[in-house]
């Protein structure tokens, strides 16, 4: 029977697949236990090469997530350790979260929210006014799984949307549904939504920034739920608070959790959730399930779904 090391408790749904097969070692266990484990069930711990050396005969780390920075891949990669990731466990809840977002920034519903609570009722027509999205232009930077999704979901709203991601070629973008646009700077100058679904690199780090943000048009909404470090988060609560954009929606932050002096905190015109896209038990099951598929096909001696490095597979 496999030792499988986690250091949180998985989800019960899952707990059957492991009936028989595996013996779950923690959460809490002494770091020693590591030594004797076959596998290990990743929720964001850190798996540096301090402790994968105490890691014995560790043979497989199933991330439980699409992002993986936590994890040391070349040092896994040296130690024979296969590393694999769920990309597509969090697609759906995901999506639909920043398609949330989309309605609540433009419809203003947040701001409205405070206003019936505080008493305050607008009656008038020179209130506050949201977007209508039906005929607009929705920008995507980054169309893989999630950006696909949002846009397949907006295109029936009746948006146009735009695409700029340097991985995807015209051609594919066109089957697909989409315009490509060839820079940055053309998606942000034409798009009244804009939603971020790009990784974070040191490439990637402040991609929207003050400049890029003068480069969207006044009136504009800007969506994030990829990665905090997309967006300079100063430079966007300047942008809100002179009026040049209408709204923003952000599930994702610089640094996680906010803290009180955060420029965002105090704006009405901002969404914000704490990093929730992906939180739905059906999002969550889905996540769990893969996660442990992987693991046990590494530990089959199969080739898993979703690697993240190539090493020789033990039989």
């Amino acid at each position: 029977m496999y030792r499988i090391w986690v250091d949180e408790q998985p989800l019960d749904s899952v707990l059957p697949m492991f009936s028989g097969v595996a013996e779950i070692v923690g959460p809490g266990a002494d770091l020693r236990e590591l030594a004797v484990c076959d596998g290990a069930l990743d929720p964001g711990a850190r798996w540096d090469a301090a402790r994968m050396d105490r890691a014995l005969r560790l043979q497989v780390i199933s991330r439980i997530g699409v992002g993986y920075d936590n994890i040391d891949v070349a040092a896994a990669t040296a130690r024979g350790i296969q590393v694999c990731y769920t990309p597509h466990g969090p697609t759906i809840s995901t999506a639909e979260h920043a398609i949330a977002l989309i309605f609540a920034a433009a419809k203003t519903v947040c701001y409205a929210d405070r206003d019936v609570r505080a008493g305050r009722w607008h009656r008038a027509f020179r209130t506050v006014k949201g977007m209508e999205l039906r005929g607009r232009v929705l920008g995507l930077v980054g169309a893989g799984r999630i950006g696909s999704e949002v846009a397949r979901v907006m295109q029936a709203v009746g948006m146009r949307v735009l695409v700029y991601d340097p991985g995807l070629s015209e051609e594919r973008a066109g089957q697909a549904g989409l315009e490509w646009v060839s820079s940055l700077e053309l998606l942000l100058s034409a798009a009244d939504v804009v939603s971020l679904h790009a990784p974070s690199t040191a490439e990637t780090r402040h991609l929207i920034n003050s400049a890029r943000l003068a480069w969207m048009k006044p009136g504009a909404i800007l969506i994030n739920t990829a990665r905090g470090a997309l967006v300079d988060e100063q430079a966007l609560a300047d942008a809100l608070k002179s009026g040049h954009l209408a709204a923003a929606g952000l599930d994702v932050f610089e640094r996680e959790p906010t803290e009180s002096g955060n420029p965002l905190l105090d704006l009405e015109n901002v969404v914000l959730t704490d990093h929730i896209a992906s939180h739905t038990w059906a999002g969550h099951h889905r996540l769990y399930e893969m996660a442990v598929t992987h693991l046990l096909q590494v530990l089959r001696g199969e080739q898993p779904d979703c690697p993240l490095n190539s090493v020789q597979q033990l039989s």
